[in-house]
């Protein structure tokens, strides 16, 4: 009885992913908005939030696809401030005000106020060059992946 084997070659291409992390006052959808009008992007706010399990935190995410250019940018928010009620301990408080607790979706970057990941080196320059010349960014630059402790923080689906 013969048996036959069939041996399959498979290019693994190494994709690499650029991460580029943004300090702004701004919220994601004015930074969208700004990419969206000085460059041609298309970000679009996703029907569905990130989420840290971990930290309860919700944080907005914005995509660009263009299948004709190969191109996939995300535009996603670092930080989000969760409200929750104080406990009554002391009958003596005069207004009941929320307990603000700021979470970071990735903690070891927590000063980050958002990030742009996209695997076309080229449309991250472009978009690091527009947003460096924008006065409302006040700090801009490159996340290598070596800085990140656990990588799979950065796969959405």
């Amino acid at each position: 009885m013969n048996k036959k084997f069939y041996l399959l070659e498979v290019d693994d291409e190494v994709i690499s992913e650029h991460l580029v992390a943004i300090h702004s006052h701004k919220e994601a959808y004015q930074i969208a908005f700004y990419l969206n009008q000085t460059i041609n992007a298309k970000f679009k706010r996703t029907p569905k939030d990130l989420e840290n399990k971990a930290q309860k935190g919700s944080f907005t995410q914005f995509e660009w696809n263009d299948s004709n250019l190969d191109l996939e940018c995300i535009l996603f928010s670092n930080k989000d401030t969760l409200k929750q009620k104080l406990q009554a301990s002391n009958s003596l408080i005069l207004f009941e005000l929320p307990f603000r607790n700021e979470v970071s979706l990735i903690t070891k970057l927590n000063k980050v106020d958002f990030f742009i990941k996209s695997t076309n080196n080229q449309s991250i320059e472009i978009i690091e060059r527009k947003l460096k010349k924008w006065s409302e960014i006040s700090f801009i630059y490159r996340v290598t992946t070596e800085k990140i402790i656990n990588q799979l923080n950065l796969i959405f689906d």
